[in-house]
């Protein structure tokens, strides 16, 4: 039987890291959602993007800029106002700081009305930052993000 013999070189290359091809850029593992209802509209979407984006940041995973995964989820619209926040604030439009990306975040839907579903993102930071907490608007229809703005 040629299974195990596989399952074994399989299971070998993922247990060693030399194994592995070191020239390949690996993604971040994605902080998990947290709170609320994993199935509430909008999170998962909301959880994709933030992971991308922060891949994106970090140089990891696609090979895809910051810009391109925004360009990619969010609405030309948003993308314009986030860059006039980043512009103003002179910090990250999307983490909402400056020099740093959250090491986690915890998602929580807040209901859907009207073709929109509400999240409301709390991101994490290392080193004793303060936590930032940002409220994403998602379209079903299309599954775009259309608004992201602080949360109160």
């Amino acid at each position: 039987m040629r299974i195990l013999p596989v399952a074994l070189a399989l299971v070998a290359a993922l247990a060693c890291p030399a194994a592995r091809s070191a020239a390949a850029p690996v993604a971040a593992p994605a902080p998990p959602v947290l709170p609320g209802p994993a199935a509430a509209p909008g999170v998962g979407v909301v959880a994709d993007f933030l992971a991308a984006y922060r891949d994106a940041v970090l140089g990891l995973g696609t090979g895809h800029t910051p810009s391109e995964v925004r360009a990619d989820r969010l609405t030309p619209q948003l993308n314009a106002r986030l860059d006039a926040w980043a512009d103003e604030h002179r910090a990250d439009p999307v983490f909402r700081v400056a020099g740093a990306v959250p090491d986690g975040w915890t998602l929580r839907g807040e209901g859907a009305a009207g073709g929109l579903a509400f999240v409301v993102v709390t991101e994490e930071f290392p080193a004793g930052r303060p936590a930032v907490r940002v409220r994403c608007v998602v379209r079903a229809a299309d599954r775009a993000v259309v608004d992201l703005e602080d949360a109160l």
